[in-house]
């Protein structure tokens, strides 16, 4: 599956939305606003930041809290990077209040996305907390502080689902 996202104003975005046909969702976060469409096309995005879904489980809700993930991934890295979410244990998906998780190699650049949807902000939060996630993030002694994928640090930037 390719998905699309694009940037501006949570109006503007609004307005894209009310106009497009596809099923567009526009997240508002500190960092400002993204609209996110599966549709095959980029709907109205004349700037489109393209993805293609490496793994992924569950429906994006229509209200919600979002987490995205910004993983730059070396050249090299990207096999081994993404053999490990497609061997991932899949436990977040049994953790209350999940919704979904796709995990987005970029068309263009090396920045990674891995988008998780949650009922609530606490539910993520409760998520991060969790035996699961310890166990999902574990180091182990023996290896590098920085994963042999790593392209640079990683980032974390969240939203809300503006259902307006």
């Amino acid at each position: 599956m390719i998905v699309h996202f694009t940037s501006g104003t949570t109006e503007f975005l609004r307005q894209l939305k009310a106009k497009d046909k596809a099923k567009i969702w526009v997240f508002e976060g500190a960092e400002g606003a993204l609209a996110y469409t599966e549709e095959p096309n980029a709907a109205k995005f004349t700037a489109p930041r393209t993805y293609e879904e490496v793994t992924g489980t569950g429906s994006l809700p229509d209200e919600g809290y979002i987490a995205i993930n910004n993983i730059p991934v070396t050249d090299e890295g990207r096999p081994i990077f993404e053999d490990v979410f497609k061997r991932r244990a899949g436990k977040i998906d049994q953790t209350p209040g999940f919704k979904a998780l796709r995990v987005l190699r970029p068309q263009e650049g090396n920045t990674y996305l891995v988008l998780t949807a949650w009922e609530s902000k606490q539910h993520f939060e409760d998520w991060k907390k969790s035996e699961a996630f310890q166990h999902a993030h574990k180091k182990d002694a023996d290896q590098p502080k920085k994963p042999p994928f790593s392209g640079g640090p990683a980032y974390v930037t969240t939203y809300q689902i503006d259902n307006e």
